[in-house]
């Protein structure tokens, strides 16, 4: 049902387990007692802690009635010239190490003395005439209980930075994912756009086009929409987990694919060294790889209208591997890295993320971005 929180079958056991050793430990306590009074009351205070470490309500009421009885046994003989209970103050222990891993600090400040108190007076109860030994065996159990506070800071610290970890971890991924859907709608929208401004250019020049030319300017847009969508649930794919692993696919296959599915112009070619023609990078690589090119290809549409050519290229460097992405556009339009959007930003992340390095800047012959990564080519 909902709401309900399922226990694994381990824990379960385990729970069972030390809840029955410790009811048959209290039983033998009990009895042991040569007066009523001194059973029901270590009956009563034994099982106060045990439910108090599934209800914290009940931990303040433990710690006092604990004292309490000690403080009438103390007093009044109750028959406690064996035990003092010893179930009750390993429910204390237990209890203390949850109440400082779990509760908030501002009951800590009081809780934590208060069970240490209750558990550390606890050899007060012995009802014996060599009383000798009992401030020794308070002082053996007070410093026992510190030792719990400090086991329950330690795990109390452990839990925050697994926490900690899994917040960042969960922050890592929304950047991947808005980095993926940036990727994504980003190069097939602005695809689109630049295929319906032509559009919208060449009728407002008074040479609208002929019902051919518009209707395959149209099915370039449409195609290019398509592709949107097709990423899209590729990307929800993922995300659900429902695409099985793919197998390394050829690095001439993948920048083959990016260079057919860019709308040009300015026409985009590829070109991958004979070292690399049979090259299947690691997928992480190869996702980079794409991105990178992808993202450029992009970048050409929004910022260098007046290239005339892109060149993809691909070759061995440096024991790994160089894809670079050159138009001859002005370079003064470009983005650099440090602005322009969060698409070269993320696209360094992403080069990063995976021990390369990435580089955009002027060249001889336009605008280049140079991303350099590491490979284990097979």
């Amino acid at each position: 049902m909902p709401g309900i929180r399922r226990v694994p079958p381990a824990q379960l056991f385990t729970t069972l387990v030390v809840g029955a050793v410790a009811l048959v430990a209290l039983v033998v306590e009990v009895c042991s007692a040569e007066r009523v009074p001194g059973g029901v009351g270590l009956a009563v205070c034994g099982v106060l802690p045990a439910l108090a470490l599934s209800r914290t309500r009940f931990v303040t009421p433990a710690a006092l009635v604990s004292v309490a009885f000690t403080v009438v046994a103390h007093q009044v003989p109750v028959g406690l010239d064996n035990t003092f209970g010893v179930v009750e103050l390993a429910a204390f222990s237990w209890l203390v190490v949850r109440v400082v891993m779990l509760r908030p600090v501002r009951h800590l400040l009081w809780q934590v003395p208060l069970l240490t108190v209750a558990a550390a007076v606890l050899p007060v109860r012995l009802d014996t005439d060599d009383r000798a030994f009992v401030p020794d065996l308070v002082g053996l159990v007070g410093f026992g209980m510190l030792f719990m506070v400090l086991l329950g800071l330690y795990l109390r610290l452990h839990e925050r930075r697994r926490a900690d970890l899994h917040a960042l971890a969960k922050q890592e991924q929304r950047l991947e994912y808005a980095r993926d859907l940036h990727d994504f709608v980003a190069h097939h929208v602005t695809a689109i756009v630049a295929q319906a401004r032509a559009v919208r250019y060449t009728t407002a020049a008074g040479t609208p086009p002929s019902p051919e030319a518009l209707d395959a300017m149209l099915a370039a847009i449409e195609r290019t929409g398509s592709q949107a969508l097709a990423s899209m649930r590729g990307m929800i794919t993922v995300l659900r987990d429902e695409r099985p692993p793919e197998e390394r696919r050829l690095l001439a296959d993948v920048l083959g694919e990016a260079v057919r599915d860019f709308p040009g112009p300015p026409r985009a070619v590829a070109s991958v060294s004979d070292d690399l023609r049979g090259a299947r990078p690691p997928a992480h690589v190869l996702d980079a790889v794409r991105h990178v090119v992808q993202e450029s290809l992009t970048n050409v549409l929004r910022h260098a209208a007046d290239a005339t050519r892109v060149r993809v290229d691909a070759r061995p460097a440096d024991g790994g591997l160089e894809v670079s992405v050159t138009n001859d556009g002005r370079a003064a339009d470009a983005p650099v890295l440090s602005g322009g959007g969060f698409g070269l930003v993320g696209l360094a992340e992403r080069v990063e993320a995976v021990g390369g390095t990435l580089s955009a800047g002027p060249s001889d012959a336009g605008w280049r971005v140079t991303a350099r990564l590491p490979s284990s080519l097979a």
